[in-house]
């Protein structure tokens, strides 16, 4: 990695960690030269940008390519998952390809595969023949178990744990020291809640708590 020039987009709490690890992995990985450029934020600009060191690009569109150097890669610093979708699909349109940030401490097993765009956080487990989809999110602390599979846009927070054979579908999310079990499925858009433990499948759009995990009712529009 030598050409590489990053923008990242969104920077308030997780985009300062996303260039955390960055700047980590430029310090102590071989080979890992990519240019940090800047960020991007569609408001406006992001918290503790000024003691980051990182200049403000200004919004996502064509105006980042007038930009010299002019950035070819992006990784998105943005937790909410239906967000990040978004501004990931609208940069990918625009040109930008999706690069993936792994902290130099992470224990990665053999046969792991972590799609494009993906930030995986300092103290992580990725186990022998986990599978991580594009621009996932795997927080501080976080253990995907051996074989594991967590689709495009899923996030685990801080602690969470994802036991062999799981299978967390697209945009799904783990809050802080959840659980899923072996073998359990967490629909798309799902979410399991803080300290949760999932020991059954959890329905898509669907929202769990507690232990064992229960679904919350529904809230119709009024």
């Amino acid at each position: 990695m030598s050409d590489e020039v990053i923008v990242i987009a969104g920077f308030s709490g997780l985009g300062r960690e996303v260039l955390w690890a960055a700047r980590r992995c430029q310090a102590q990985t071989p080979g890992w030269n990519a240019q940090i450029l800047g960020y991007t934020e569609r408001a406006a600009p992001g918290a503790g940008a000024a003691a980051a060191g990182l200049p403000y690009l200004g919004l996502e569109g064509p105006g980042l390519f007038e930009l010299n150097p002019a950035p070819t890669h992006f990784i998105c610093g943005i937790g909410d998952n239906r967000t990040r979708r978004e501004v990931c699909l609208a940069l990918e349109a625009l040109g930008l390809k999706p690069i993936s940030v792994i902290d130099p401490s992470v224990i990665i097993g053999p046969g792991v595969t972590v799609g494009a765009g993906s930030y995986v956080a300092p103290g992580s487990i990725l186990s022998p023949g986990s599978t991580l989809g594009r621009h996932a999110l795997i927080n501080q602390h976080a253990s995907i178990g051996h074989d594991a599979v967590l689709g495009d846009f899923t996030q685990a927070c801080p602690g969470a744990r994802v036991s062999g054979w799981a299978k967390v579908g697209e945009g799904a999310f783990l809050g802080s020291n959840a659980v899923v079990a072996p073998r359990i499925s967490l629909g798309p858009w799902s979410s399991l809640g803080a300290c949760s433990f999932a020991r059954q499948d959890i329905p898509e759009g669907v929202t769990a708590v507690g232990n064992p995990a229960r679904a919350l009712p529904r809230i119709s529009p009024a």
